[in-house]
């Protein structure tokens, strides 16, 4: 779907992506999206997503994330507010994170708060 079928290919064929910023592709400015989005590419802005939101290993976000679920294989540098936040093993995260469920796998790398709890799908939004 994506181009070669390695790791992050198999884990992320549960997701129905419909929008996707490509490797190589540089995007500079705010993005409001309604359907899952996968960032393979560079973006600098805010981002609020109704969806799932999946950076992809070779994708960054430097700006603020917002929303229903965040699934991290390559770079944020920002704060995030999600219902459910996943770091992959290899992802780099340096923000604040807001989450009900956060799950962390090996080989992630974190700096920052988190606070759990209380987190509701419209608040994000």
């Amino acid at each position: 779907m994506f181009g070669r079928r390695g790791e992050t290919q198999k884990r992320t064929d549960t997701f129905q992506i419909n929008t996707l910023i490509g490797e190589g592709c540089e995007f500079e400015g705010n993005l409001n999206l309604s359907s899952s989005t996968r960032i393979d590419g560079r973006v600098k802005g805010n981002i609020k997503c109704e969806a799932t939101l999946i950076i992809g290993e070779t994708g960054s976000v430097e700006g603020n994330i917002r929303s229903n679920e965040v699934v991290i294989f390559g770079t944020v540098n920002g704060n995030i507010e999600a219902n459910k936040i996943e770091l992959r093993g290899g992802s780099k995260l340096t923000g604040d994170i807001k989450t009900n469920i956060l799950v962390v796998e090996e080989g992630a790398f974190y700096v920052g708060h988190c606070s759990m709890g209380g987190v509701s799908q419209t608040e994000t939004l």
